[in-house]
């Protein structure tokens, strides 16, 4: 379930931004990891959004294009009119399909798609040297789908100092926030911003080190 190789299921749709004389729809998303993504669809000719609601998330983005099984199919269940079908099948744009779990699902009927993110590759390898450098003998930093670090360490009353040490060596002067995910302490969310983009996450989880 990835759409230009980014994982959208359980993707909450956060905004929603239409030109129709620029022909440019564009979906803000906000993914499973926290990351927000933008997924912008140049060269829109036709779109149908519904059941827009409070609460709207995302099960899967199709894209249908010529040659593919199914994209006549698509093209007939979503009632397209000939003249947008007969241009999907001739391979001049493609069908893209929004299946929601709830609230907003539809199509746009467009060119290309093109997405962008909040972190930004360098950033993300900055990040994974700065850390790398500063964990003490039991930690470990690895990576999950989306550009989420993962830190684990011993847990035990060092465990959240331990934490704010690292934050503040990878934050700089940037705005930062450390949430706690859980009654018990064990799971905490740092989010560093930078010009009102996020510019970094990682997630720190304490694990039992036991003889």
């Amino acid at each position: 379930m990835a759409f230009l190789n980014v994982s959208v299921h359980d993707a909450e749709v956060t905004g929603v931004r239409m030109d129709r004389e620029k022909m440019f729809l564009q979906l803000e998303l906000v993914l499973h990891t926290r990351e927000t993504v933008w997924f912008d669809f140049q060269g829109a000719e036709e779109w149908s959004l519904e059941r827009l609601g409070t609460q709207n998330v995302l099960f899967d983005i199709r894209e249908w294009r010529a040659g593919m099984d199914g994209a006549a199919e698509s093209c007939a269940e979503w009632a397209l009119d000939a003249v947008w079908t007969q241009k999907v099948l001739a391979g001049e744009l493609a069908l893209y399909e929004f299946e929601p779990s709830v609230g907003m699902g539809g199509y746009v009927v467009a060119r290309a798609a093109t997405m962008a993110r909040t972190w930004e590759e360098s950033s993300l390898q900055g990040v994974s040297i700065e850390i790398d450098f500063l964990l003490k003998p039991g930690w470990k930093r690895t990576m999950e789908d989306g550009g989420n670090h993962v830190v684990t360490g011993p847990a035990g009353p060092e465990f959240v100092s331990e934490i704010w040490r690292i934050a503040q060596f990878i934050t700089y002067g940037d705005y930062m926030s450390l949430e706690k995910l859980d009654e018990a302490g064990h799971v905490y969310r740092l989010m560093s911003r930078a010009r009102k983009h996020i510019a970094f996450q990682v997630t720190f989880r304490a694990v039992d080190v036991r003889p």
